[in-house]
């Protein structure tokens, strides 16, 4: 058996029946598609019981820069890289743009699958392209940002999840001019001189309603912020003066997760040895020795409360897995 608590940041007692850690795009030659699981730093997983099949743990970490005559720079990062370092080391060597993701745990690779965000800001938004290895094919396949299909928490790897594809490089066209994006909640209103001012808010904001997952186990954001239309967003407002409410695109708004969950008296709350964070409500933390379905349970709790009080259905932002493998929510 291989043990997956060092790889799953909830800390959730689970194991495969194999495992490898890879460094190296050749090493994955030597593994099919058949009932595989891919993690990184396992920092936005779920599982629900022991998994039947081989989980490989990405620690492919190359790293590569090329400046190209318009003053941006190629970054070609390993999908192993963790997030937060690569943009840690990129502001050293004057390379801009990724700093309101600074502090999001996971791997480089996991990141385009969830095309995550913070800050208004989405990795989706600074990606050229994205080098896949086929796990069936043995192949090694070039995504453009065209075909990996970014949306909101959502990409062509997310959706498509019947190809074995592992992300091996992930390709950033960045800045060397600092072009701070400040306008979401937090940073709107500050003036930032350098990166590292920007990078240094955000680790703050970040630290003072996130828990640390080398501290206490969580898998950062449990649930998506909803995308409501904005006929529905105006009648919730309308009641709820104080609810957060952010432009989504032409017809839809955006509301918080965090704010819904709290006002469904859900904030700092305990079942088991599971809980949601006193300071964010949008996170779901193991205060012990948590098991997976603790976690189900409480999630699905939430769920039922916040759609109870303002009949909105609250979306998981966790990919989650059972014994075979990745399964939808609805179907726990």
């Amino acid at each position: 058996m291989f043990d997956l608590a060092p790889y799953n940041t909830f800390r959730l007692n689970v194991k495969s029946a194999d495992g490898a850690v890879i460094t190296n795009v050749a090493e994955l030659d030597h593994f099919h598609a058949d009932n595989a699981l891919i993690l990184g730093h396992g920092s936005d997983v779920l599982f629900t019981d022991d998994f039947s099949g081989t989980v490989l743990v990405n620690q492919i970490k190359s790293l590569s820069v090329e400046k190209l005559e318009n003053g941006k720079f190629l970054v070609k990062a390993g999908s192993g890289l963790i997030l937060d370092e690569l943009i840690e080391s990129l502001i050293a060597q004057g390379i801009y743009g990724l700093e309101n993701l600074s502090l999001i745990p996971g791997t480089v690779g996991a990141a385009p699958i969830q095309n995550v965000g913070a800050y208004g800001v989405e990795i989706g938004d600074l990606i050229k392209e994205v080098v896949v290895y086929d796990l069936q094919r043995h192949i090694q396949e070039v995504y453009s940002k065209e075909q990996c299909e970014f949306g909101y928490r959502d990409s062509y790897f997310k959706r498509n999840k019947a190809r074995p594809l592992l992300i091996t490089q992930v390709v950033f066209e960045l800045s060397s001019t600092f072009n701070p994006k400040a306008e979401y909640s937090g940073l709107k209103g500050i003036t930032f001189k350098t990166p590292q001012e920007l990078r240094n808010k955000v680790i703050e904001l970040r630290k003072c309603k996130l828990p640390d997952p080398k501290l206490v186990g969580n898998a950062g954001s449990f649930f998506k912020n909803p995308i409501v239309s904005k006929e529905l967003a105006s009648t919730l407002k309308q009641k709820y003066q104080d609810m957060p409410v952010y432009e989504f695109d032409e017809t839809s708004m955006k509301l918080a997760a965090g704010w819904l969950i709290e006002k469904a008296g859900c904030k700092g709350i305990t079942h088991g040895n599971v809980g949601t964070w006193e300071h964010q409500s949008l996170v779901i933390v193991n205060r012990g020795e948590a098991k997976p379905h603790e976690v189900v349970a409480l999630a699905k709790y939430i769920m039922a409360e916040v759609f109870n009080k303002f009949g909105i259905k609250l979306e998981p932002e966790v990919r989650t897995y059972d014994s075979k493998g990745e399964v939808s929510w609805d179907r726990l």
